[in-house]
């Protein structure tokens, strides 16, 4: 099971998954003013939250989630068609967190930025890891693929 590449790639895109608790998505400077966006919320840089602005989405249940479904995939190596259907959800969920955390980003610039003055973002690697994520799950879905055809191949010989 664990020698197999596609199992490194899922076990890669969890892990990006689950690096998001670890680091902030966004840091925001407004005038002397400094707050940092992470997947359980905004605060200010004393580490208070900011009771104005909530999350549509708990990005850190989401990205929790996704980790354990993709973990959940190596472990359906026996049945390569279902780990296939099972790493393209993954995808769906992945798009739309990678989504929902730019529109999240905008609508904290806006709010920060209501007041007049304007706040200056800066992205944090929390920002990418869920592209990675989405990368290492394609490049697992295509080795698995690779895998059902080198099966069927041999299948065919038989």
């Amino acid at each position: 099971m664990w020698q197999r590449k596609q199992t490194v790639f899922l076990a890669l895109a969890a892990l990006f998954a689950l690096a998001t608790w670890l680091m902030p998505v966004a840091t925001y400077e407004r005038v002397q003013d400094q707050f940092i966006f992470r997947t359980t919320g905004l605060f200010t840089a004393d580490g208070t939250p900011v009771t104005d602005v909530g999350l549509k989405v708990p990005f850190n249940i989401v990205l929790t989630v996704l980790a354990v479904a993709l973990v959940a995939c190596i472990f359906f190596y026996n049945n390569r068609p279902r780990q296939v259907r099972l790493v393209r959800g993954t995808y769906l969920l992945t798009l739309a967190t990678i989504a929902f955390l730019f529109i999240t980003d905008n609508s904290i610039q806006t709010y920060l930025g209501s007041g007049g003055a304007t706040a200056i973002s800066h992205y944090g690697v929390s920002f990418f890891l869920p592209l990675g994520t989405l990368i290492f799950s394609f490049l697992a879905e295509r080795a698995i693929k690779a895998d059902e055809d080198l099966v069927r191949s041999a299948d065919r010989l038989r």
